[in-house]
């Protein structure tokens, strides 16, 4: 299943991201919850479901802000049972987001039938010699649990994609789809330095059930020309259709 992320459209509204997702043939989408209410608001994303038919399939939050919204974020994904939950690995700091991850995320889950898949972020440090994000290596989340796998993310921690499918093996998930295009993260799938075609086509030829995310950078996605983005999102669907759906079908 690929599914669009609504993160990728900063500067749209969730109407107008449900109609992109539905015109350029994915399966779904997932919602980045943010400080943007309509986000947090249930009944209204359950009526965009019903009016775009595009089935929401996952959650998630972005890389700032974590801690303030974990209340909207639970709030909201309690009414969709069954979709799945990307999050960050705690920052260092971060100990109110470290205590939810921890003790009351698994029990949210557990409660509302959702499942929990612990993301990879862009490695960082901070003040130059602290990691900004504790337990957030391959090998770290792949013991806590199931693993969303940021492509991007990874190249930022300067990791080989290939050698995560191995690696994780039935761990993996999920998938956040992106390339790199003159070091630049979460460029447009056919652009770039990364080896998507022979990842998509060895996670087809493994048989892999987990699912994906494009998750593409606003200007990546030519945000506010609206054919363009249109354009960009059709041809990031034929590509994943060529290398991972055909391919295992």
């Amino acid at each position: 299943m690929l599914l669009l992320h609504s993160q990728s459209f900063p500067h749209y509204g969730l109407e107008r991201f449900f109609e992109f997702a539905r015109k350029a043939g994915f399966d779904g989408v997932e919602i980045g919850v943010n400080e943007n209410f309509d986000t947090q608001n249930a009944a209204y994303l359950k009526k965009l479901e019903k009016r775009y038919e595009m089935p929401i399939k996952a959650f998630s939050l972005p890389h700032k802000q974590e801690e303030d919204l974990i209340e909207g974020f639970q709030e909201v994904v309690k009414e969709f049972p069954k979709v799945h939950l990307n999050l960050n690995s705690p920052q260092s700091f971060a100990f109110k987001y470290k205590r939810w991850m921890e003790n009351i995320a698994p029990k949210l889950c557990k409660k509302y039938d959702l499942k929990l898949n612990r993301r990879n972020a862009p490695f960082q440090l901070m003040f130059g010699m602290i990691p900004q994000r504790t337990e957030n290596s391959l090998f770290s989340l792949r013991q806590k649990g199931f693993v969303c796998l940021d492509l991007s993310a990874l190249w930022a921690s300067k990791e080989e994609i290939m050698r995560s499918i191995n690696f994780l093996g039935d761990k993996m998930r999920f998938v956040y789809l992106s390339n790199v295009h003159r070091n630049t993260p979460y460029s447009t799938l056919s652009n770039g330095i990364l080896p998507l075609e022979s990842f998509l086509t060895k996670l087809a030829k493994n048989r892999y059930q987990g699912n994906f995310t494009l998750k593409l950078s606003s200007k990546a996605l030519h945000e506010g020309e609206d054919e363009k983005v249109l354009e960009t999102l059709i041809d990031s669907r034929k590509f994943f259709e060529e290398y991972f759906k055909n391919v295992k079908d």
